[in-house]
């Protein structure tokens, strides 16, 4: 039961097989020319667009006289909010700021949490 191994000399194509494989191999060669093609023209078109742009002219502006206020604005004065005065929120300030005061005190390096200095002389004698 011997298997048959199919005759691997590409040399000697028949024709049939011959036109194929010439069609595969000028396949990717078009695909690639199409590509770069593509890539050409989409450059130019952006490349003419900024030449484009670049060409027009520049609207002038007219400097125009800014107009002046024959009145100084007034401001409205409106009443402070209800909270402002309100007892609970009063408080909550004053807890506020003593929790800063608190804060802005503490002693944050902790000193004597220090390890101990091992820096010592050491003399031997004979």
């Amino acid at each position: 039961m011997p298997t048959e191994i199919a005759d691997q000399n590409f040399e000697n194509l028949p024709p049939e097989e011959e036109k194929i494989s010439q069609k595969m191999t000028k396949k990717p060669i078009f695909i690639f020319a199409g590509i770069f093609g593509g890539l050409l023209v989409i450059l130019l078109a952006i490349t003419i667009l900024f030449s484009l742009k670049q060409n027009q002219p520049t609207p002038t502006t007219q400097a125009t006289p800014t107009p002046t206020p024959t009145l100084p604005p007034q401001e409205e004065i409106t009443s402070p909010s209800p909270y402002a005065t309100d007892s609970a929120v009063l408080k909550m300030e004053e807890e506020i700021k003593n929790l800063d005061q608190e804060l802005t005190s503490a002693d944050l390096k902790e000193s004597g949490l220090n390890p101990p200095v091992l820096e010592m002389k050491i003399k031997f004698e004979k």
